[in-house]
C-alpha cells in the first residue's frame, strides 16, 4: 500500500515511541546490536513509501476508515449529492488543495534549510581536519600493520578537538588529540580499538542515513528524539564490542579510559563518531553491566526485533469492504454495512447506525441519508421502438441522453469498486435482462 509522507512520518513516529519504550527497559537486557536493527527498521519506515499489510500489525485494531471528502468524492461521481452539498466540497476540496501546496512549500523549505545545516557543519570540520597532523611513532606503526584492511587508515592528531573521533568512508582517519599520551599504551588500545569498530561497521554510512531521514521527516519531534537515540546506540555498540573483545575483566579499565578521554565541550560534528559525544554516564553503566553472551539474550532479542517490526512497520490488514442488501417495506434498498468498516457509500445510499446494522425507518438512527435512486440514471428496460430494424430482440436498455447513460455506467463501476454487485440498486431496472450475456445501451 502506497504511502504519503505524513503517513510514513506518523507510523515511524509511533515504532520510534516503541523502540524508546523498548530501549528503556532492557538496554542493559539485550546485546546493544539489537537497538540499531531497531532503528534500521525505523528509518525503512520513515524512508519508504510503501507498507505491507499484516494480520499482526497494531493498526489492524483501528479498522478502515473513510473519509468525509473521498466518500463525497465517491458520492458525487454517482451523481448522489445534491447540488449545492457538491459545490460546498468541491470549495471545501480547493481549500484543502491550496494547504497543501503551502505545506509543500514549507516542508520543502524545511529540508533545504536542515541540509544546508549539516552540509556547513561538516564543512567547518573538514576545514579542521586539514589542519591536522600525521602520527608517527613505533606504537602507531605496529597498530596500522595489526589492522591492515583494503580502506586505507589514518591516524591523525589536532589541538583542536580533545577527544577522539573518527570521519571518512573511503579513506578513514582517526583523529586524535594533542593531548594524548602515547606512553599510555594500554588505554590507548582501547580507544583504538573502539573507533576501528566504527570503521570496520561504516558507522559514518549509519550517521548518513540518520542525517538524510532527519533532513526529510524534520517536523516530526519523535524523529530528532531517534536521530540522537540512535547516534548514542551507536556508541554503546562500539563499547560492548570493545569489551568482547578484550575480555569481561577489563570494563573497569575501558571505563577508566573513556572517563580520561571525556570532551569537555564537544561540538557538532557531523558524520563523524566521537569517542564520547553522548551521554558519558549512559556509557560507563551500559559498559559495567555487560553481560556475557547467552542463547536467552539472542532469542529475546529475535523476538523483539520481529515483533516489532510485524507490529508497528506494518500496515493495517485489508478488509473486504463488502455490503450486503435488505429490503425495507418492499421499496427502498438499504445496504448494511460489516463492523469492520466504518461506511460504505454506493450508489444505494448510505443508511447505517454506528453498530453496523441497517437503520430502520426511524431517522434518528440513520447516520447518513442520501437519495437512494434518482431517475436520471437508471433508464428504461423496454421494448424496442421500431426506430430501426436492427435493433436486438432481448437486453436491451434505453436512455433519453448520452449524459444519463455515463452516469449509468459509472454508477455500476462504483459498485463493483465498493466489493457489492455490479447491478445492486438496479434491480427493477435489469429484471428479465440476461446480465451474464452482453446488454444493448441505446440512448434514445
Amino acid at each position: 500500500m502506497q504511502m504519503s509522507l505524513l503517513q510514513m512520518s506518523f507510523a515511524g513516529g509511533v515504532m520510534i515511541l516503541a523502540v524508546i519504550v523498548i530501549r528503556a527497559l532492557a538496554i542493559n537486557l539485550l546485546p546493544k546490536k539489537t537497538f540499531g536493527v531497531l532503528w534500521g527498521i525505523v528509518v525503512v519506515r520513515l524512508l519508504i513509501p510503501f507498507s505491507v499489510p499484516s494480520t499482526f500489525s497494531v493498526y489492524s485494531l483501528l479498522g478502515n476508515h473513510v473519509s468525509a471528502i473521498d466518500a463525497a468524492k465517491d458520492l458525487q461521481a454517482i451523481g448522489m449529492l445534491p447540488t449545492e452539498t457538491t459545490g460546498q466540497m468541491v470549495a471545501m476540496k480547493d481549500g484543502i488543495s491550496n494547504a497543501i501546496s503551502i505545506w509543500a512549500v514549507i516542508w520543502a523549505g524545511g529540508v533545504l534549510v536542515c541540509a544546508i545545516f549539516f552540509a556547513v557543519s561538516y564543512w567547518k570540520c573538514r576545514q579542521e581536519f586539514q589542519t591536522s597532523l600525521p602520527v608517527d611513532n613505533d606504537f602507531i606503526r605496529n597498530w596500522l600493520n595489526a589492522h591492515h584492511q583494503r580502506r586505507v587508515i589514518s591516524i591523525r592528531q589536532s589541538s583542536r578537538y580533545s577527544a577522539p573521533l573518527t570521519y571518512g568512508i573511503f579513506w578513514p582517519v582517526i583523529l586524535m588529540p594533542t593531548s594524548t599520551k602515547w606512553e599510555n599504551t594500554k588505554s590507548l588500545q582501547y580507544v583504538l580499538a573502539h573507533e576501528y569498530v566504527h570503521i570496520r561497521r561504516f558507522d559514518s554510512i549509519r550517521k548518513l542515513v540518520l542525517i538524510l531521514v532527519l533532513c526529510v521527516h524534520w517536523f516530526n519531534p519523535l524523529v530528532w528524539a531517534m536521530y540522537f537515540l540512535a547516534n548514542r546506540d551507536i556508541e554503546l555498540a562500539c563499547d560492548e564490542a570493545v569489551v568482547r573483545l578484550f575480555g569481561e575483566n577489563t570494563k573497569a579499565a575501558y571505563a577508566r579510559a573513556l572517563i580520561s578521554m571525556e570532551e569537555a565541550q564537544s561540538g557538532l560534528t557531523p558524520l563523524c563518531n566521537n569517542f564520547s559525544k553522548n551521554a558519558i554516564e549512559e556509557r560507563i553503566t551500559a559498559i559495567m553491566k555487560i553481560k556475557k553472551k547467552t542463547i536467552f539474550s539472542f532469542v529475546l532479542a529475535g523476538i523483539i526485533i520481529a515483533g516489532t517490526a510485524a507490529a508497528f512497520a506494518t500496515s493495517a490488514n485489508a478488509q473486504p469492504q463488502q455490503a450486503e442488501s435488505v429490503e425495507q417495506d418492499g421499496k427502498i434498498e438499504i445496504v448494511s454495512k460489516p463492523d469492520s468498516i466504518l461506511q460504505v457509500a454506493d450508489n444505494a445510499g448510505v443508511f447505517f447506525k454506528e453498530g453496523g446494522e441497517a437503520a430502520g425507518t426511524d431517522t434518528n438512527d440513520v447516520q447518513t441519508a442520501v437519495l437512494v435512486q434518482s431517475d436520471d440514471i437508471h433508464g428504461a428496460s423496454v421494448e424496442k421502438t421500431g426506430a430501426a430494424d436492427d435493433l436486438p430482440e432481448n437486453n436491451v436498455i434505453y436512455f433519453d441522453t448520452e449524459a444519463e447513460r455515463d452516469e449509468h455506467f459509472r454508477a455500476l463501476d462504483t459498485n463493483t469498486a465498493k466489493g457489492l454487485d455490479r447491478y445492486a440498486g438496479f434491480e427493477e431496472m435489469y429484471e428479465g435482462i440476461d446480465t451474464s450475456a452482453p446488454v444493448t445501451y441505446i440512448v434514445k
